[in-house]
């Protein structure tokens, strides 16, 4: 069963991606497919360069099993909500922050569980895969398939909703989402943080 913490956590992060979605020109973001050289770069630091240095820090490093499996989970996830926000915050190519938070939140179905079986297995010298097992992929996948529909359903508004008005609510209301998300997790990182602990 779906907890409160999920659900709450899940909204907030289909606001924001919404938010900053809709503020996109969709003909921007058009433009901005066919920026291949930026995409596939993101794509290869994203989905290789970036796992591969989770990998080595798990692996050389001094991290705890739990932090490790953490840090690997991380690293091979797609980016892109936060980038989002930022990019609307300090005005930078919003557009393409969101084609990228588009196209490797679609390769992240396959990548992410190929990149932590991978990875797991060489950084925890284990042949069987009570590694990958312990993950939650229902949680990592929901998440995906939130951002997925954040982001089609914001363009989408975009598109039809040709209105600078429309443009300034959606991404205060991105910007109220993104900062509600940060103290919504901050929260539940200190009050969950020793209760599993026996």
């Amino acid at each position: 069963m779906i907890s409160f913490n999920e659900i709450a956590g899940n909204a907030l992060l289909f606001f924001l991606v919404f938010g900053m979605s809709a503020t996109v020109d969709i003909h921007m973001l058009l433009l901005q497919l066919k920026n291949i050289r930026a995409i596939v770069m993101g794509v290869f630091l994203q989905f290789a360069i970036l796992p591969m240095l989770g990998f080595l820090v798990v692996k050389y490093g001094t991290l705890e099993k739990s932090a490790g499996i953490s840090l690997l989970v991380v690293t091979s996830s797609p980016g892109g909500s936060y980038s989002n926000w930022w990019c609307s915050i300090f005005n930078a190519d919003l557009a393409l922050s969101v084609t990228m938070t588009a196209i490797s939140t679609l390769l992240s179905v396959i990548l992410m569980p190929a990149n932590l079986l991978i990875y797991s297995r060489f950084a925890f010298d284990q042949e069987d895969d009570t590694i990958v097992e312990s993950i939650d992929f229902n949680s990592l996948f929901i998440a995906l398939t939130v951002v997925i529909s954040a982001i089609g359903l914001g363009l989408f508004a975009s598109a039809k909703v040709h209105s600078y008005k429309f443009n300034i609510y959606a991404n205060k209301l991105g910007n109220y989402a993104g900062i509600s998300l940060v103290a919504f997790s901050a929260l539940l990182s200190n009050t969950s943080g020793g209760g599993d602990q026996k």
